[in-house]
């Protein structure tokens, strides 16, 4: 249920009476490794490189600038910056004084920023500019008029120090006042089927995140490279904070370039890797970059979609340890993997079990639970689960059922050996000839094919069967692939409504700032062209 701020009461946990992240803020973990480990490293920025004492200080300065900008707890504060430590600092200090933090990307243009700005309305942001020969600064502002205040990144230290005058005294009542289920941070959904959307992710849904995902995983969360978008749950949340949570170092980099972070992993020797279907992908295109350099590694998650099981054969072939998990945006990150020692298939079919703490269900759309091996949406319940959304009071009422589990908008359906699979996503299921079609699935059976690198199946209007599918195709590069060499492929796969009515080749997909495939890109390319069908 949600209460009257438009927050998700907390949920009956099932493992124990006083679970691990009973009462905890975000701010606490920092605290309690400046008093067990200050002389650790904690984050690393180029020739930049703090102790979690010396961060712990660092933040404090920022956070008593903020109170003397006159952020009160529930403003936003936002950030526009390449994966950095100014983005680590601006999070860890706005979250513990009761504001706000979110993040914008650099690869948005104005309306993208105008709409974001204009929907969250932050009272101050920090803006690294220029940066790649862009004036950020002049952008945003024209996007955002209505923000009280834009801090350049390089004056980060002179607008800490306007924070001296603010007592000790005054930083802590105000980190005191910060409940766990206060909002932390808004993340906005990636918006593949419409204007975006803030889910708000509590401290307690955050911390919980965290510490749960550092159990399971154990060994392998000492260092990490984060190179990814700070905008997206998947840096914030399964990167940086999972390793914060075990103490561990955080190696900022800039941008995804896989042979620059070969290089950087060679001086650093991350131990810990969260991956994506793209991930692979460049690995099998790149083995000396990616691939071998896995050596280094001792954990390795990945998500995001499908990756078939030639991919990961590879890779799990190296002896790493890794597991296939699952999680979105609303469930602030991971809720469930696969065991480790699982076999490439295993982990190429099914994205495995529940986290503790974490509860999952196939639902029908009568409301009731489906049997085994039977389709329906995917539904989570749990202390990892959004508070609701921004503003947006009948969304989030819309976003969870009325017994409490949050409803993900994914298909799936649980095996005899206890393992979920993902099947694909209601908002991209389509109908062709009166049977439902799941676009994932025709991606699942093509992937299998040994040219295939990437797939990604649309529906485009069909006058006979109302709408038939369309799939865009990467070949594995130095191969070639025909139309008719795919459709006998699939014959053998799929019943023949599933089988897409036309193919294009193409030398890469658009990919949002998260790494998945843009689908709204695809489907605007459709509806601009005359595609045979």
């Amino acid at each position: 249920m949600l209460n009257s701020k438009g927050k998700r009461a907390d949920v009956t946990d099932t493992a124990s009476p006083q679970p691990i992240y009973a009462g905890k803020r975000i701010y606490d973990l920092l605290s309690e490794h400046m008093a067990a480990v200050p002389d650790r490293e904690a984050v690393v920025d180029g020739a930049v490189r703090l102790t979690y004492g010396e961060l712990s200080l660092r933040v404090d300065k920022l956070a008593k600038g903020l109170i003397a900008a006159g952020v009160e707890p529930g403003d936003r504060v936002a950030i526009m910056t390449p994966p950095a430590l100014e983005f680590w600092l601006t999070y860890l200090a706005a979250t513990s004084i009761g504001a706000i933090w979110m993040g914008l990307n650099p690869r948005y243009q104005k309306p993208e920023y105008a709409y974001l700005l204009g929907d969250a309305e932050p009272r101050i942001v920090f803006v690294r500019s220029p940066y790649d020969g862009r004036d950020y600064v002049a952008d945003l502002a024209e996007a955002g008029p209505k923000v009280e205040r834009f801090v350049r990144v390089d004056e980060l230290d002179s607008f800490a120090a306007q924070g001296q005058p603010v007592a000790d005294d005054l930083l802590a009542s105000r980190r005191a006042a910060v409940h766990p289920d206060d909002t932390a941070v808004i993340v906005y959904t990636s918006g593949t089927t419409g204007q975006p959307k803030g889910a708000m992710l509590s401290h307690r849904a955050i911390v919980a995140a965290a510490l749960i995902n550092r159990d399971w995983m154990g060994e392998g969360l000492e260092c990490t490279i984060c190179a990814a978008p700070i905008n997206h749950v998947g840096a914030l949340n399964n990167v940086c904070m999972n390793v914060f949570a075990a103490g561990g170092r955080i190696v900022f980099h800039h941008r995804v370039d896989l042979a620059e972070i070969a290089q950087l992993s060679i001086a650093e020797r991350p131990t810990y890797l969260v991956a994506s279907p793209t991930t692979f992908v460049m690995f099998a295109q790149n083995p000396a970059a990616g691939l071998e350099a896995l050596g280094r590694y001792k954990l390795l998650v990945f998500g995001g979609g499908t990756t078939p099981e030639p991919l990961i054969a590879p890779v799990a072939a190296t002896g790493i340890k890794m597991a296939n998990v699952y999680g979105q945006t609303e469930t602030v990150g991971i809720v469930t993997a696969t065991a480790f020692g699982d076999t490439p298939a295993v982990m190429a079919e099914t994205f495995g079990k529940p986290l503790p703490y974490c509860q999952l269900r196939i639902g029908r759309a009568d409301g009731s639970e489906a049997g085994v091996g039977e389709t329906g949406e995917i539904q989570v319940k749990g202390p990892l689960t959004m508070s609701g959304y921004f503003r947006r009071e009948q969304a989030s009422r819309e976003a969870f059922t009325g017994d409490g589990w949050l409803r993900t908008g994914d298909l799936g359906l649980k095996r005899p050996d206890g393992n979920f699979s993902f099947v694909g996503r209601l908002k991209e299921m389509y109908k062709s000839g009166g049977y439902n079609v799941y676009p994932a699935e025709i991606e699942n059976a093509l992937a299998e094919h040994p040219k295939v690198a990437v797939a990604a199946v649309l529906p485009v209007r069909h006058e006979l069967y109302r709408e038939v599918g369309h799939a865009f195709i990467v070949p594995v590069a130095g191969t070639e692939l025909k139309e008719n060499e795919l459709k006998e492929f699939l014959r053998e796969r799929l019943a023949n409504y599933k089988i897409p009515k036309s193919f294009s080749f193409e030398p890469a997909l658009p990919l949002l700032p998260s790494s998945k495939i843009d689908r709204m890109a695809l489907k605007r390319r459709l509806q601009s062209e005359e595609t045979p069908a």
